[in-house]
């Protein structure tokens, strides 16, 4: 049961950061009304991009043998953890609106952090 939830969460992980890396690079006029966060530099965002679309691969990576690739399953917990940790700051410091697009997905990364950090504490069955 745990397996398929793992799975279910990495399939999350590479919808939202392969989505997100997506419109960083070719839509960037779609970021502040679907996410709700103001584009400010569109170089960095497009640098932003890219970074999401390798950690999305990484993803892919893990789903593909996750046994194997189990290690990296804490590379997704702080992909995930720096989802909701750097918009909070950014909300506090008043630099992102406080807006349901904003907030609302906050509690599902945090489940997936648990996700992957008791995925990357599992004992790992030996192929």
């Amino acid at each position: 049961m745990f397996a398929v939830a793992l799975r279910v969460a990495l399939v999350a992980g590479i919808i939202i950061d392969g989505a997100v890396g997506l419109l960083c690079i070719f839509a960037q006029p779609l970021i502040a009304p679907l996410l709700g966060v103001p584009v400010k530099d569109p170089a960095v965002t497009a640098f932003l991009g890219g970074e999401l679309i390798v950690a999305a691969c990484i993803y892919a990576l893990i789903l593909r043998d996750t046994p194997r690739w189990q290690p990296l399953l804490w590379l997704c917990a702080l992909d995930q953890t720096l989802g909701v940790a750097i918009p909070a700051v950014q909300i506090a410091l008043g630099n992102a609106p406080a807006s349901l697009q904003t907030i609302a997905p906050m509690p599902f990364q945090a489940i997936l952090v648990a996700l992957y950090v008791a995925g990357a504490r599992r004992a790992v069955r030996p192929a």
